[in-house]
């Protein structure tokens, strides 16, 4: 077992605002609240397995700017390790705009920046001292190759897939922990029904496979037994994160051993616990909150 959680991929500076209602076109609608707040599917992932006591490493990009540096600010004072981050001259670090209703539901613009190539790769000791890989589909060029020195190291390779982007089908083959939302997974294989997609997933070589669905749920696969766990009733405040906290709150579960019902378990409580906060980053909960959280629910999971 490797010593930290490596992370390959995206971070962002989100600017969250909280509306009645979308405004039309031509018209505006106040904000009720507003925040701004480090956002990205790896490094909340990070962030979120720093929280309950895991060390992590986080490789990708941020332009030379202000939001750059709240980047980096905000992933140093979580206790990611940010040494191997680089820094791009020439384009402005990744930022997203997001509008969250009463009803927690959220739409994201999103503007890339220096999000797509990391022209460098990442070194052979961090890849080899660490336990898992974690990636977005962010900075291909480097997280491939990376991907591919880890699985043969023995490293487990872990993969969130919110959208599809080039090169998913090459990590395919070598990831070990796929999770992608049911859209991309209908894309994928081209199946409405949840059980076939899981199945024709680790058909394509991934020998864990989680399909997240939202407020329906989620469903793993291991090649021996589909379970199916549902969402946990919380007061829904934002869900923009939730994808992300909830890949966290697997990871962990791989991390301690547990099998796949636990996993799911406590990754749809984290994700529940994030969505009763505004934003993505802030309402990633400690692992004492997290033991309080499963006491009050009365959940099958010890911490």
């Amino acid at each position: 077992m490797g010593d930290y959680v490596l992370g390959i991929g995206l971070s962002t500076v989100d600017l969250v605002g909280k509306v009645i209602g979308f405004p039309e076109p031509d018209k505006y609608s106040f904000m009720s609240e507003f925040d701004l707040q480090i956002g990205g599917p790896v490094s909340n992932a990070l962030v979120s397995l720093s929280r309950l006591g895991i060390q992590t490493k986080w490789v990708g990009k941020v332009g030379n700017d202000d939001f750059g540096k709240l980047i980096l600010q905000g992933m140093g004072k979580e206790g990611v390790d940010i040494k191997n981050i680089v820094i791009d001259e020439k384009n402005t670090s990744p930022l997203s705009f997001i509008i969250v209703t009463d009803s927690g539901e959220r739409s994201i613009i999103f503007h890339p920046g220096c999000a797509f190539v990391l022209e460098k790769e990442v070194p052979k000791e961090i890849i080899q001292n660490a336990s898992i890989i974690h990636l977005d589909g962010a900075f291909i060029d480097a997280a491939l190759p990376a991907a591919k020195l880890g699985k043969e190291l023995g490293v487990k390779i872990s993969l969130d897939a919110g959208i599809s982007f080039p090169g998913l089908n090459d990590l395919l083959k070598i990831i070990d922990i796929f999770i992608p939302n049911y859209d991309v997974a209908k894309e994928l294989t081209k199946e409405e029904s949840i059980d076939v997609c899981l199945k024709k997933l680790w058909e394509m070589g991934p020998p864990l496979v989680v399909i997240t669905n939202g407020a329906e749920g989620s469903w793993g696969y291991d090649g021996k037994q589909i379970i199916k766990q549902d969402a946990i009733k919380v007061n829904v405040v934002d869900t923009t994160g939730c994808g992300d906290a909830f890949h966290g709150g697997f990871l962990y579960g791989e991390l301690e051993g547990w099998d796949l019902k636990s996993k799911l378990l406590f990754a749809t409580a984290y994700a529940s616990f994030k969505a009763t906060r505004l934003g993505g980053r802030k309402g990633l909960p400690t692992k004492k909150e997290m033991v309080q959280f499963i006491k009050e629910r009365n959940l099958d999971l010890l911490l």
